[in-house]
């Protein structure tokens, strides 16, 4: 089944806003917040309502910093397209919310151990334009649903 889904990359003072996810997939991983994307919603609609959700803030999208897929490990299970918007915060106190154990900021160049693979390259780019992702003009990356966990 293919999932389009979003995600939101808010950074502030130098640090970027990850949360522990609740659920699988990478369940007690940190990663960049986000969700799938309702039918007959934006995208853009999709990430103001998840991060809203998961995090308490109310944020406003100001470009896309690129797209990710996840790719099955066998049929059946869930491909996710993901849209990865850079966010800028509107208002709101920061919290975990429903589908989120935590919800905090780190340092760009010090993020936990227990960051998810797709977030680490994320963040990398962030801090080395044009070093992780295909092409850095418009990123796309691919990663299997089964090395997405892995941690450093």
């Amino acid at each position: 089944m293919l999932t389009p889904s979003v995600g939101g990359i808010l950074v502030e003072e130098n640090k970027v806003l990850l949360v522990k996810r609740k659920n699988p997939p990478c369940k007690g991983f940190w990663s960049i917040p986000g969700g799938r994307q309702k039918l007959g919603e934006t995208a853009s609609e999709a990430i103001v309502r998840e991060m809203l959700e998961e995090t308490g803030l109310v944020v406003e999208p100001i470009g896309v910093f690129g797209v990710i897929e996840l790719i099955p490990n066998s049929p059946g299970e869930e491909h996710y397209v993901i849209i990865e918007f850079i966010l800028r915060r509107v208002s709101g106190l920061l919290r975990a919310g429903s589908d989120a154990e935590d919800a905090q900021f780190f340092p760009l160049d010090k993020l936990p151990e227990n960051t998810g693979l797709a977030t680490r390259e994320m963040v990398g780019e962030l801090l080395n334009p044009g070093s992780a992702f295909l092409n850095k003009c418009c990123r796309y990356k691919v990663f299997h649903i089964e090395h997405l966990c892995e941690a450093v």
